[in-house]
């Protein structure tokens, strides 16, 4: 089959507003490149295809008001996954519009990336990455790692308060089994100590206290953190350091 026949069948199979990159077409870049590249292009100036970045194109969706390009969900698992495996999670201000405690979007999206990667544009959306502290990102554990990472950048939170981030994590601690929290607790020793001070407060207020030991003697016990959470928010604040 030619080259260009073997890239409209899968196009054509693909739904509009899915991503494609080179990496689609595995066999082709491998074996004829520059033949990938030129038929890629061709469709580009045919507007077949809309180049979104670099090696990175999508088929349009036509609608009454015009093409739509890929839906926010899309490109965020382009960001975040390759394959079936998960290299990272979206964090910073996107993480307290999915607490539903802020309203401000963020213009420059953050993803704590498991692997160092640079700075991006894709299509109008700026991309930064930040320092996972995990290695290995499960998809069970997304939930959790979101948790930790509301805590991580509290002090630069948007649109809301520490004391709206403490609120509203801790309503979620309340409703997690056991074995969710001892999985919380396990992760946030990975953390900075502001994070671990944070989760092991928290953690101590739950009516089933998971095992916390770990995080208070990882602690320097002469260490504050000034996060300006109210006491009446995090009644046990001062005997984990927290200001």
């Amino acid at each position: 089959m030619q080259v260009a026949a073997q890239i409209n069948n899968y196009i054509e199979s693909v739904p509009p507003g899915r991503i494609i990159t080179y990496g689609d077409f595995k066999d082709l870049q491998e074996t004829k490149p520059q033949a990938l590249a030129k038929a890629l292009g061709r469709l580009v100036k045919k507007q077949v295809l809309i180049r979104q970045a670099k090696g990175t194109f999508y088929r349009p969706k036509k609608t009454l008001f015009g093409s739509v390009g890929p839906a926010d969900e899309e490109l965020i698992s382009f960001l975040t996954r390759k394959g079936d495996e998960i290299t990272g999670i979206l964090t910073g201000q996107s993480v307290y519009l999915q607490l539903q405690i802020a309203t401000q979007v963020p213009s420059v999206l953050t993803i704590a990336s498991v692997a160092p990667r640079r700075k991006q544009g894709i299509g109008k959306i700026q991309v930064q990455y930040v320092r996972s502290y995990v290695d290995e990102i499960l998809e069970a554990d997304i939930p959790l790692l979101q948790l930790l990472e509301a805590l991580r950048f509290i002090k630069k939170a948007q649109d809301c308060t520490p004391d709206d981030v403490v609120e509203a994590i801790k309503t979620r601690m309340t409703v997690l089994p056991q074995s969710d929290l001892e999985r919380l607790v396990e992760m946030a020793e990975s953390y900075p100590p502001m994070v671990r001070a944070l989760c092991g407060c928290l953690c101590e207020g739950m009516v089933k206290t998971p095992d916390i030991g770990s995080l208070k003697g990882s602690l320097n016990p002469y260490t504050k953190y000034k996060v300006m959470v109210s006491d009446t928010v995090l009644k046990n604040k001062k005997a984990w350091g927290i200001m």
